[in-house]
Parts: C-alpha cells; structure tokens; sequence
C-alpha cells in the first residue's frame, strides 16, 4: 500500500504536478482530434479524391490507410533515431524543458499549417507533409515531458501522478473534440464542411501551444547530477559528438540494468501493438468500414471521456495488485480487444430501409420514385459514380428502364460500392449490391472470423456497423488510459532518477520505433493479404509484449535503481 498519499505533498510539488499534467491536456488534442479522429479519416478522403481507392505503385498496392500509415511511421523513425543523443544532452546541460518547448513550437505550427492543404495543387501530400512534422513534434515531445516524471514526484506516487497526467489528457483532448464534433454535426451537409474541417485541424495547434504555456511558466527544469565535462566547449559539434560517446556508454552499461533491459523489450512489443491499433483507427474506420467522420468523431469523444475514468481506475488496481500485475490485466484487455476489432463488418441490408437506393413505384405515373439515394461527395470517385448513373438523386422519377438499368450498374460495376432495391411495381422486390459494399467480405484469409461474428451476434441483434463501432470503442476507453499510464510508471519505478533523460530517451526510443515496425507491418501486410489480416499481425506483437513482461522483476528493478542514485550522487559530491 502506497504509505504516501498526493494530498500529503506541499503545496509547491502539488503545483508542479499540475502543470506537468496539462501538457498532457495540451498536446493530446494532437493525439485525440489529430491522429485518430480527423487526420487519418480527412487524408483517406483526399487520397481517394485525388487518386481513388487505391494507387498500384511497383506492383504493390497502395491503400490511403497504407499510405497514412507509413507517414506516421517515417516521422516517429526520426524521433526514435534521435531521442537517445538528446536524452544524454539533456541530462548533462539541463535542456529537457528547451528540446520540450522546441518540439512543441515545431509540432503546434506545423499542425496549424494544415489548414493550408485546399490551396496548394496537391491537398493530400501538404497534409501529409506537415503531419508528419507535426508528428515529430508531438513524439519528441513526449520523451522529454515523460522524463519530468520521476522528478515531480515521490517513486511510490508514480502510478497515481502518472495515471492522472494521463486523465488530464483524455479530458483535454475529449473537450476539444467535443467542440469539433459540434462544429461538424452543424455543418456537415453544407458547403462550409471542408473549411469547418480544415479550421479543426488548425485550433489541434493553437490548442496546444496555447496550454503548454501554463506547463512552461510553472515547471522547473530538473537538477543536474552529471554534468557536461565543463573541460569540452558547449558547441553542438562537441556536443553532439559527446552524445553519441555517452549511447555507446549507456547501451554498455544498461546491462548491469537487467529488469530495465527486459522491460524496454517487453515494452517494444506490446507498445507496438497498442499504438498501431490506435493510430490506425480512425484509417481502418474509413477505409474498410466506412464510417462517416462525425459518428468516428462522436466514438473517439466518448472514449476519451471513458478512459479518463479508466486512467484513474487502473491506478486504484495498480496500488491493490502492483503495477505489473494491473499492466497485465489491461494488455489482456486489449487482446480481446483486437479480435473484436478485426469481426467488425456492416450487416448485410435486409430490409429496404437498409439501401442506399430506394426506388418506389408511383401508380397514377407508372414510374419509380427515388425515396433514397446516398449523399455524395465532390470526390472524384464520387462524381465519377454519379456519372455512371445518371446523376440520379432523392426525388428524381424514373422509368422501368432506367431503374432496371441502374440496379445492373450497381450490381455489375466493379467499383459501385452502394446497394438498391424496388418497391412494388413491374421490378418489385428487385434488390442490387454492388461488388465493393463494405458488407460484402472478399476471400481474405480471416474473413471467416467477421462472417460468423455477423451471423451469430451483429445480423441477430441487428447492430449495425455504427454502434459495432461504438460498443468497441467504449471496451478500448476502460483499457487504454490504464495501459499507457502504467506502462509509464512501471519504468519511472525501475528507472534511476538522476539518469532520467539519458533512460527515458531509451523508453521514447522503443516507443518510437516501436510506433515505427508495427505501421510497416500493416503496410506490408495489407498490399500482401487484406486490412484485417494485417490488424490480426499486430495482435502477435501484443501477445508476444504481454508473454516477455512476465519476466520483469519490479522489486529487483527499484533496488537497482536506488543504488545507482546513491552511486550517482555520491561521484557529483565527491568526484574523487
């Protein structure tokens, strides 16, 4: 049981914990609105309006969630390359709060300059360009607000104080989502709907600059216990070439640190697996499932108001059951988690209101009257589609040929991705899908696992993709706080304090790179097989994390710690 409560500490160190949770308030707008609700689904978007479903390149397929992917995974290639050198510096000439504000200048201005995407020749590659700056900004930043931690507050408090920076920024970030969703809803179905979503992407900045300045003015830049040789000058060739000395060192001398070795292995794989899944979401929503921005807003909203709760939760489990031990109770969540998320599939319509074209027969006129036809976008393959057809919308009036004509195109043409049926009259009954439905499964090699889902669970209780979508998104909420806030604090607890830049670079490292092999793998494993058998390549990584987390010893772990502070501290005051 923790013997020390939060409420305990001065005033001062309450202060400081404050500010350092709202930097989490502050740049999960990135990670909340950004990465998973409106980024990946307005990119999808403008990939398909410039290039369509999908560009072959080399004989390989490309998806725009495959493209997306592979952005987010070159960016946060960079930051994982580079955190381990400026870890060690920053550990040595006390600039942990510099590289934060710089990586946050760097990440917010970039996020900002997404608005600019409709005026440039080619929409979709400025808006991958400057997320993917963005993304650097957003990932450095994270390693050095990470490294703070052990700084802030006592070893024991670590599960509590990061458990709540992480429920700042769920609510943070829920909140301002909350105001894009709005602003979305209000305007969806009006001309102002590209310019409301550019405008959102563009405040994800201003949010995050803006509230990262109380962290800023409040937080104090940590003691140094090692400091830069004072015999080298402070230039950034002698700098940098002191840092890579000091990896060299450190990835020497991480083997006296065992349980942080088997940890960050563990960690690398189950990170890998949890960040893929959350930052391809919002990508496989639209890509494979077709869910409209505003209902993939709408659930993200609400997970982020669940896992605030769960965040806190988790802490109370961890000081029951210890940090391991609650860590494995969420990875375990997310394990089923992932089979769920792969037996998503609409229903099939079996009713007439479920088409997306209803046609009905007019008696007095013996013609079909469109009573629904889908909304359509300015896309190219939307307009493309409205070509094929016609440009038939809701009301128009049809003839017997006509409406025969356009049920053959939507069943016959290979890109028709939109179902239809007649009511009464001379076709009554007469029902179309086209070969691309999203509730049409292909030949994939786990498309068996969604179809018997359907058929046993979704078709029986009529839940369509939506509230599929939703249901899942409310089991990710309990789980995910929990999981990334104690991942976090089980390494503060077997991390040295006086060493927390140089080892927390090291834990920003696998994150990175570990954010970095698991995008890939979908890429590859999408162009190869299908969008689910790649999420189900994932589900591995996170079984494999889960299975090499057992072997952590936690008590030895903080023993070591201890005594390389004490080692640490004693070489700074008596350096002979």
């Amino acid at each position: 049981m923790t013997s020390v409560k939060l409420s305990d500490l001065p005033s001062r160190d309450r202060k400081i914990i404050r500010a350092w949770c709202m930097y989490d308030w502050a740049n999960s707008a990135f990670a909340t609105s950004g990465i998973v609700a409106i980024f990946p689904v307005y990119f999808v978007l403008l990939f398909k309006d410039a290039l369509g479903d999908e560009a072959i390149m080399w004989g390989f397929t490309f998806t725009g969630s495959s493209v997306w992917s592979l952005a987010a995974a070159s960016s946060t290639a960079i930051v994982a390359l580079s955190s381990p050198i400026l870890g060690i510096i920053a550990d040595r000439i006390a600039a942990k709060k510099l590289l934060l504000w710089t990586y946050t200048i760097v990440g917010a201005s970039c996020t900002m300059l997404t608005f600019f995407s409709a005026y440039t020749p080619f929409a979709w590659i400025w808006l991958l360009i400057t997320f993917a700056i963005g993304n650097i900004g957003f990932a450095g930043s994270l390693v050095f607000y990470n490294s703070f931690l052990p700084h802030i507050a006592p070893r024991d408090l670590s599960d509590e104080v990061s458990s709540r920076g992480f429920a700042y920024g769920y609510l943070g970030g829920g909140l301002l989502l909350l105001i894009h969703l709005i602003l979305n809803l209000l305007l969806s179905n009006t001309s102002y709907i590209d310019l409301v979503t550019r405008l959102s992407l563009a405040s994800i900045g201003i949010w995050w600059f803006g509230w990262a300045l109380w962290t800023f003015k409040v937080l104090p830049e940590p003691p140094i216990a090692k400091r830069y040789p004072e015999a080298l000058k402070i230039n950034a060739a002698q700098i940098t070439k002191f840092g890579f000395k000091e990896v060299a060192n450190t990835l020497r001398d991480i083997t006296r640190f065992r349980e942080i070795l088997i940890y960050l292995v563990a960690y690398l794989l189950f990170n890998d697996g949890l960040q893929t899944v959350m930052g391809l979401a919002g990508a496989f929503a639209a890509d494979t499932l077709h869910i409209p921005l505003a209902f993939n807003m709408a659930t993200i909203l609400i997970i982020q108001f669940v896992a605030a709760g769960g965040a806190m939760l988790f802490s109370v489990l961890a000081r029951q059951m210890t940090t391991k031990k609650a860590l494995y109770v969420s990875l375990v969540g997310w394990i089923f988690i992932v089979l769920f998320g792969i037996a998503l599939v609409p229903l099939s319509p079996s009713d007439t209101k479920n088409y997306d074209y209803r046609l009905e027969y007019v008696e007095t006129t013996h013609k079909y009257l469109v009573s629904s036809a889908p909304d359509l976008t300015d896309s190219q393959t939307d307009l493309a589609w409205s070509a094929k057809t016609g440009h038939i919308e809701k009301g128009s009036i049809l003839t017997r040929k006509d409406s025969d004509r356009l049920l053959k195109t939507l069943e016959l043409d290979p890109e028709s991705r939109y179902s239809g049926t007649t009511i009464n009259g001379p076709l009554g009954g007469k029902q179309s899908i086209g070969k691309s439905h999203p509730s049409l499964l292909g030949e994939g090699p786990i498309d068996w696992w969604p179809s018997l889902i359907r058929s046993k669970v979704w078709a029986p209780l009529s839940f369509d993709i939506g509230y599929q979508w939703l249901l899942l998104g409310l089991f990710v909420g309990l789980v995910m706080g929990g999981s990334q806030a104690l991942a976090r604090s089980l390494f503060t607890q077997i991390s040295p304090e006086t060493r927390s830049g140089e080892f927390f670079s090291f834990f920003g490292f696998m994150s990175r790179a570990s954010s970095v092999f698991g995008p890939l793998l979908y890429v590859f494993v999408t162009g190869v097989l299908d969008t689910r058998s790649a999420i189900l390549s994932i589900l591995v990584i996170i079984i494999a994390g889960t299975v090499v987390l057992r072997w952590v010893n936690v008590e030895s772990g903080i023993k070591t710690a201890i005594a390389e502070d004490i080692r640490v501290k004693k070489l700074t005051t008596h350096p002979n």
